[in-house]
């Protein structure tokens, strides 16, 4: 049985798929998977000006938008976070990106993030199964929480169905498994050390399911000695600093990377919510102390 490794640049990450199984097999499910990843891409991108997700943004104050039923299983998910999180997870504060420049190395001015903090509103957006309206202009949803997550997740499925069944799908580091190795060895990966990210921490080895992780060291800034990242608080504006990285185990990479986002979000509350959930992890604070139950 042959293995097949398929790279490209999607979502601004490099992205791999490795497939085992009859080469014609393996050929078309790599073609579709990757269309597949292009078009939630093209979708939901927040930098594409003709994506659903701009045009939703656009209109707001102005009128609502026309929706299909994935959008608005997006958006039911969306709602889940939110109530999950107490709020912490409100896919309406993208919009604080405007304040934070990290290539700049210059923290913004709190007037700044002020101007902001009123357009962060998941509640007061009307939206069902058909339509969503922002209800402030300069309002935004942004899907980037986890729309890689599900373009993984969708990506595998897309592989079963043409018949794959031994995979994996790797997403920017955000991976879903289509059953264990052909071997059944497990697929062998990498958590990123979050002070040395282009070292492992740790190595595990997976036979099903999704692997996610979320962390402090993929875009951030340091000035006078302290740590800023692009995981941003809706409440406050300004970055968590209480984790270096979360690494979650789920059946679906969708719930993973979601899971991971929350308990970065929750800071020092995380651990013990993360507990409750009853999923595999592995974090690490900001110290470098790790707590796992892998």
């Amino acid at each position: 049985m042959k293995t097949h490794l398929h790279q490209f640049t999607a979502m601004a990450s490099p992205c791999k798929f490795i497939l085992q199984g009859e080469q014609s097999l393996i050929l078309n499910a790599c073609q579709q998977a990757q269309a597949e990843v292009e078009r939630i891409e093209k979708k939901f991108s927040r930098y594409q000006d003709n994506s659903l997700l701009q045009s939703i943004n656009k209109n707001a104050g102005k009128q609502a938008t026309q929706i299909d039923s994935e959008t608005a299983g997006l958006l039911n998910y969306a709602q889940f976070c939110y109530q999950e999180s107490d709020g912490l997870f409100d896919i309406s504060s993208g919009i604080l990106r405007q304040s934070w420049d990290f290539k700049s190395n210059q923290l913004p001015q709190q007037k700044t993030i002020n101007k902001l903090l009123p357009l962060i509103s998941w509640p007061s957006i009307q939206w069902d199964e058909n339509s969503i309206f922002l209800p402030q202009v300069g309002m935004e949803i942004d899907f980037g929480g986890f729309g890689k997550e599900y373009a993984a997740d969708r990506a595998a499925e897309i592989c079963q169905q043409l018949g794959i069944k031994h995979g994996l799908i790797d997403l920017g580091g955000d991976i879903r498994l289509i059953g264990d190795k052909e071997d059944q060895s497990g697929w062998a990966i990498g958590i990123r050390d979050p002070q040395n990210p282009n070292n492992a921490i740790s190595t595990i080895k997976l036979h099903q399911g999704a692997l996610a992780t979320s962390g402090n060291y993929e875009r951030f800034m340091k000035i006078k000695d302290k740590h800023y990242c692009h995981i941003l608080k809706a409440t406050t504006g300004w970055p968590v600093n209480y984790w270096a990285s979360i690494s979650i185990l789920a059946p679906q990479c969708l719930v993973a990377g979601s899971l991971a986002t929350l308990t970065m979000l929750a800071e020092q509350k995380g651990l013990s919510w993360l507990e409750e959930q009853e999923v595999p992890f592995l974090a690490i604070d900001i110290h470098g102390k790790q707590y796992s139950n892998l």
